[in-house]
């Protein structure tokens, strides 16, 4: 689900860049809503194009292949279509690499006659550049580049500091592209990819040492930073059990100067399992 997490945080950006990939040149959009109609389920992005023929491009994220994913872009086109009654430019971006032929389309055939015809564009990390991106300041495509076959990990870094030091994209962009080269890279690469000073602008690490703070003023520092960091984790990776949470409040009573090194851990573990190794380390 992480990786959810990082397509939406930056789903704008990613969305313009591929956008101009697909047709060309640098579309204006308008992003809307993404929640549709007939259920709870969001579309990943979706906007109004501009121009003399108004129409809408929703763009779906998938981590790994699904074979369902024609029936599902077909609905998601069917729910559009419904709210909005503009014709739908659909694309699915697929993150990681499969061997299984990927299917762009959706047909039905009942007795004779052809029901339906669906097709959608397909684009698939593994078989883009990231020269082309860079040489093409693809800006919203940068989070992806580590994933890419000719990508230079130092150079994505240094590409990616380069764009956010410039305002060209958020700082949120940063941890999403650690996050996404976690899916393909050794953990000692990914880690060598963290800067703290970058780290240290991204809105959560932000939002994480504000909630501290004020905690902190309300039920004392350690105290407050103590449910902040469980917070944090929660946030992440869904509940924590009270064995964790011990542990946490252990090395408050024990070294509270590792709080700042626990937020940072706190904000950039893979999973809690690299949380409590590293937790050990520090114990």
């Amino acid at each position: 689900m992480k990786y959810d997490s990082a397509t939406k945080c930056i789903s704008q950006e990613l969305s313009r860049d591929i956008a101009t990939l697909v047709f060309g040149e640098k579309p204006g959009l308008e992003p809307i809503s993404e929640s549709l109609p007939a259920d709870e389920r969001r579309a990943d992005f979706i906007a109004k194009i501009a121009g003399c023929e108004e129409s809408i491009i929703h763009i779906e994220f998938q981590t790994r292949y699904d074979h369902r994913m024609p029936v599902r872009m077909l609905t998601y086109y069917a729910r559009i279509l419904d709210r909005y009654g503009l014709p739908v430019y659909p694309i699915v971006v697929y993150l990681t690499k499969t061997e299984t032929p990927i299917e762009t389309t959706y047909s039905s055939h009942v007795r004779n006659k052809h029901v339906i015809a669906f097709n959608y564009d397909v684009i698939k990390v593994w078989e883009m550049r990231s020269k082309m991106v860079f040489a093409n300041d693809l800006v919203g495509l940068y989070a992806l580049a580590p994933m890419m076959p000719d990508a230079n990990i130092a150079e994505c870094k240094a590409k990616m500091i380069e764009a956010i030091e410039q305002n060209l994209i958020s700082s949120d962009a940063y941890m999403c592209m650690v996050t996404f080269a976690s899916l393909i890279h050794p953990k000692e690469v990914v880690k060598n990819m963290i800067e703290d000073k970058l780290l240290e602008q991204t809105p959560f690490y932000k939002d994480v040492l504000e909630e501290g703070r004020e905690k902190g003023r309300e039920e004392g520092k350690e105290e407050g930073m103590e449910k902040t960091i469980i917070a944090a984790l929660a946030a992440r990776f869904g509940s924590v059990s009270e064995r964790l949470s011990e542990r946490v409040h252990n090395i408050r009573e024990r070294n509270r100067a590792l709080f700042d090194e626990l937020i940072k851990l706190a904000v950039t573990a893979k999973d809690l399992g690299e949380f409590e190794r590293k937790l050990d380390r520090m114990m």
